[in-house]
């Protein structure tokens, strides 16, 4: 159950975290190393991003399961319209001029997001800058490695030449967003009135 910022959130506290457990100087890499959200279109310019890990939205879709939720119910007691579960598809993608480098960010960056609970909300909130809370402090999301099939790879490769060194694809699933919209009830039934009339049959 999160705000229409959820997806902004989810990135930003996963690279936070990253930032922080990063050992830069055995990475080899500065201080300024980025840890950024990107999008598609950047990763497909005509150059490579700076050094750095990028984590990248690239596929998003509304989860089948389940196929109907019902309505939300605040803590005050208001009930709000369901929550729309989304399926969110990541690409995290370690970046450098180096191979060698980028081999060594890459497993480093496998094996932190292979040891990664599930983020809290009270995490992710956290390392949202500009924001009040977005996540409820008692839900959590998990990425899971989702490996895409080779065709896919091929699709992104071909798209992302010059951005493209190599990463892994994650994938959240049922992040909730929530709808400030009131659901409408109608009342209880206490009567039913038939609309019928005699009629006199005789001529």
């Amino acid at each position: 159950m999160a705000s229409y910022d959820a997806i902004r959130a989810l990135g930003e506290s996963l690279l936070g975290l990253m930032r922080e457990q990063c050992p830069l100087q055995d990475l080899d890499l500065s201080s300024s190393a980025a840890f950024s959200l990107i999008s598609l279109t950047a990763l497909s310019g005509a150059t490579a991003p700076p050094e750095g890990f990028y984590f990248c939205l690239w596929r998003l879709g509304v989860s089948g399961m389940p196929r109907n939720l019902p309505p939300r119910r605040t803590t005050s007691g208001e009930l709000k319209r369901p929550s729309l579960p989304l399926d969110l598809h990541y690409l995290l993608i370690p970046v450098s001029g180096d191979a060698r480098k980028q081999a060594k960010m890459l497993g480093w960056a496998l094996r932190f997001m292979h040891d990664l609970p599930s983020l809290s909300g009270e995490t992710i909130n956290r390392y949202v800058d500009g924001s009040p809370s977005v996540f409820d402090a008692n839900e959590s999301v998990e990425l899971i490695a989702d490996p895409l099939a080779l065709a896919d790879y091929l699709a992104l490769w071909d798209r992302m030449k010059n951005g493209f060194q190599g990463g892994m694809t994650y994938l959240a699933r049922m992040v909730l967003i929530d709808s400030d919209l009131p659901e409408i009830t109608p009342g209880l039934v206490s009567e039913r009135v038939f609309n019928m009339q005699r009629r006199d049959t005789m001529p």
